[in-house]
């Protein structure tokens, strides 16, 4: 029964096939009757594969490729990956169907850029920039190693900040700090030079001398002090006034020896009466103290006279009048005070 069960259904399946042949006979003569120009759409069933390539702007791969497999003819659905910090910048054969047995797509991708890393060297005692700020650049997650800058006369000191790292999304800041190679120490103590005899003073250590001679029986309150790698001592009088020290013509004190009433006294000769002032030049310019950062200048009733104010470090002022007394240089600020011609800038 079965063998007869199964010829019964081949009979069947060849006569439903047979009435299906003519019937797509039929259909497609009528189809050629009603419109001749129409070529018939035919679906070739050959495979096709799409490779997809990711890379970014150097040509490094970024991921697997991916592989698409597919029909000729047949539509495309693409969606492209996406990376953390980087952006598409470029598609490469783009295509929105499988057109060919084998193709390509190549994706370019460029990271985010990071924020700059700045670069700054300074001076650690002048406090001054030695040159203009650099800044670094690279893209973001990219590690960086910086190496100090070589500046003539500087010896290197010491680097604040990430000299090694990676650039983020955030600024950073690398100061480099330099000191000149002939100075051996730096000292901030205060100190006070008493002068025996008439000496320069100098722009800076092993500097050009300027119009100040420093007169016998005065006192000089000492900022800063330095010693070359020669041994010389050099004492800064404030603002670029320097004293190269020698023996034979002054000596170091550790404590002023004119003080009273906690007002320093430039010199014992301002209580000499016989001290003649003349009479001082009427001006009306503007000037900027220039003394030691961060501090006061005094000011004083007189040439070699008492302290009476104070004003701030690179404050811009009137000078109301001038008066030369010895070798020394006086101007009046703005009716405030008197102060020497080395702590002004004009």
């Amino acid at each position: 029964m079965a063998f007869l069960d199964s010829v019964k259904n081949l009979m069947k399946f060849n006569k439903n096939n047979e009435t299906k042949q003519k019937n797509d006979i039929s259909t497609v003569e009528k189809s050629d009757l009603s419109d001749k120009n129409k070529e018939p759409i035919t679906k070739v069933g050959h495979n096709a594969t799409l490779i997809i390539i990711y890379q970014d702007d150097r040509g490094q791969s970024l991921t697997t490729p991916q592989i698409i497999s597919g029909y000729i003819g047949e539509e495309l659905h693409l969606r492209f990956k996406e990376f953390p910090n980087y952006d598409l910048i470029n598609i490469s054969g783009f295509t929105s169907a499988f057109v060919d047995q084998y193709g390509s797509i190549t994706l370019t991708y460029r990271k985010h850029q990071g924020a700059d890393v700045w670069l700054f060297s300074q001076d650690i005692d002048k406090q001054k920039l030695l040159m203009r700020p650099v800044f670094i650049r690279g893209d973001f997650g990219e590690r960086f190693e910086l190496n100090a800058p070589t500046i003539p006369d500087y010896s290197l000191q010491k680097a604040v900040g990430p000299t090694r790292g990676v650039f983020s999304d955030k600024q950073q800041l690398v100061t480099y700090y330099y000191r000149k190679s002939r100075w051996k120490i730096v000292d901030h103590n205060v100190h006070y030079l008493r002068i025996n005899s008439y000496c320069l003073s100098y722009t800076e250590p092993e500097g050009h001398d300027i119009s100040v001679t420093l007169a016998p029986d005065t006192v000089w309150q000492t900022f800063e002090s330095i010693q070359l790698i020669n041994n010389d001592w050099w004492y800064n009088i404030g603002g670029n006034a320097w004293v190269k020290f020698d023996e034979q013509r002054m000596e170091l004190l550790e404590n002023n020896p004119y003080t009273l009433s906690d007002t320093l006294k430039i010199a014992p000769i301002q209580d000499d009466p016989e001290l003649s002032i003349p009479e001082p030049v009427k001006l009306s310019v503007t000037a900027e103290i220039n003394f030691v950062p961060n501090q006061k200048l005094a000011l004083y009733d007189r040439p070699f006279g008492k302290k009476i104010n104070e004003i701030e470090n690179g404050k811009t002022v009137l000078i109301t009048a001038r008066n030369r007394v010895g070798h020394m240089l006086w101007f009046e600020v703005d009716g405030l005070g008197w102060t020497i011609w080395e702590y002004l800038q004009f």
